[in-house]
């Protein structure tokens, strides 16, 4: 699966050891589900590119950076886990908000400590030569104030962790599933689901910590913003326009970010107008995406 054109390129991080990292990010994986301008129907098989991609473009490591489902159903993640194992990724998973238990739900989501079950208790870290990736669930909390809502927060007890952890890394990641900045698009409007509620004392921790990147998605827009002092890389979804995922080459040049494609010409054409004959959400999160394509590579 070759790669496609450089969405953004950073001078930081910078390490002397290549270091290859690809993004999977909300791929919202339904066994029944059809159309609408996340392309339900063919999630299962996006899915399986995106790793694929990952596989053959030799990643050192995978971020799934959440919504791996469309709405938290066992079946769902039981699909997803069939695709998974049908190749040799070991991706580091954090949950989306639609992956844990909502209020809302007609169904019974699973909870969370079955989902690290599956996939790992969080927080957690992983070194990939001198990098390290500090991953945590902005999706859920242990107080459960975030079952009545699609937005996010990290927490005290994952702020004090990140800060434990990437005092010691050398080239600390911290990966989300909630941004922690918003698209200017935003500004005025109030999309607080779409931003971790405790954005302000995460980017403090960030900042004091040398943390140089955050990986984040649920935005479903690729997209580079720097706020506060702190760079951040929102990657595309797996499920809608343009249906890609994220490849992060980091070396002593800096940081190379493209765009890898997981769909032919029909796929993307497909994408683009079931979200521009949608309903809202979907027109103006395309909106967002065509207008940050049309002029990569991306700039802070």
């Amino acid at each position: 699966m070759t790669a496609g054109p450089v969405l953004a390129q950073l001078d930081r991080p910078a390490t002397d050891e290549r270091v290859r990292i690809a993004v999977i990010a909300d791929p919202h994986v339904t066994e029944r589900e059809r159309g609408t301008w996340k392309c339900y129907h063919r999630t299962v098989e996006r899915f399986r590119a995106a790793l694929t991609a990952a596989d053959r473009r030799g990643a050192d490591t995978v971020v799934l950076a959440g919504d791996l489902t469309a709405d938290g159903r066992s079946g769902q993640f039981d699909i997803a886990d069939g695709v998974l194992g049908e190749t040799a990724v070991d991706p580091l998973v954090v949950p989306g908000n639609h992956d844990v238990p909502k209020t809302f739900d007609d169904h019974d989501t699973p909870a969370v400590a079955a989902f690290e079950e599956r996939y790992g208790s969080l927080p957690a870290a992983e070194t990939v030569g001198p990098v390290t990736l500090l991953a945590v669930d902005s999706a859920s909390d242990p107080g459960g104030r975030l079952r009545n809502t699609w937005g996010g927060a990290v927490g005290p007890a994952q702020r004090e962790w990140l800060a434990d952890r990437a005092a010691d890394a050398a080239v600390p990641i911290v990966v989300t599933h909630h941004p922690l900045t918003g698209l200017p698009e935003h500004d005025g409007y109030p999309w607080t689901n779409f931003q971790a509620g405790d954005r302000e004392a995460v980017r403090s921790v960030c900042r004091r910590y040398g943390v140089e990147l955050v990986v984040s998605a649920h935005h479903h827009v690729p997209a580079l913003a720097r706020h506060s002092g702190v760079t951040e890389l929102l990657s595309p979804a797996v499920c809608s326009f343009p249906q890609a995922t994220l490849d992060l080459l980091i070396g002593p040049e800096g940081t190379t970010v493209r765009l890898v494609p997981l769909a032919d010409r029909a796929g993307v054409e497909e994408a683009y107008h079931l979200a521009r004959g949608g309903k809202a959400l979907g027109r103006g999160i395309c909106a967002m995406t065509e207008t940050r394509l049309a002029r990569l590579p991306l700039s802070t």
